[in-house]
Parts: structure tokens; sequence; C-alpha cells
């Protein structure tokens, strides 16, 4: 369930911001993640490696938003969906 949401939150990401979005979301979710695993009483080595999954898969979401921005963008404009532009 984590790999998903990771994803879904990278997909997020790209289609909505850039490159530099990603670095702060991913050490703010990773000392998240490291602070709940500690107060759990895991080892640091046991959380290292549970922690480079969902790093990995936030990473491949933002690739995947960045290829799809624009057919993300045609399917709104088909909708007619996107901000409109009146004053």
């Amino acid at each position: 369930m984590l790999l998903l949401i990771a994803c879904g939150a990278g997909i997020y990401l790209g289609l909505n911001f850039k490159v530099l979005a990603l670095l702060p979301f991913s050490i703010l979710g990773a000392g998240a993640f490291i602070f709940s695993s500690c107060s759990s009483g895991r080892s640091l080595f046991e959380i290292a490696g549970v922690l480079l999954v969902p790093l990995i898969s936030v990473q491949a979401g933002f690739m995947l938003g960045l290829t799809a921005r624009e057919t993300y963008g045609r399917l709104l404009a088909r909708l007619n969906i996107g901000q409109s532009k009146r004053a």
C-alpha cells in the first residue's frame, strides 16, 4: 500500500511541479518514515533497507507524471475542465 501511495504522490508531483519539488518531498517523507520506524523499535539497517523502496517508487511516479503532462493537458482541454481564461 505504501508503494502505491508513494507512486501516486510522485505522479501528482510530476504533473504539477518541477523537479526541485521532488527533493524536499523525499526528505520530509524519509524523515517521517525514519521517525515512525525508530519509535516502533526497528534497527537502523532495517530502516535503510525498507526506506529505499518507497523513495524509488516516488521517483518512478515522478517520471511517469512528467511524461504524462502533455497528454493530461490535452485531456483536460478536451473535457473543458481547464481553468477559465475570463477576467
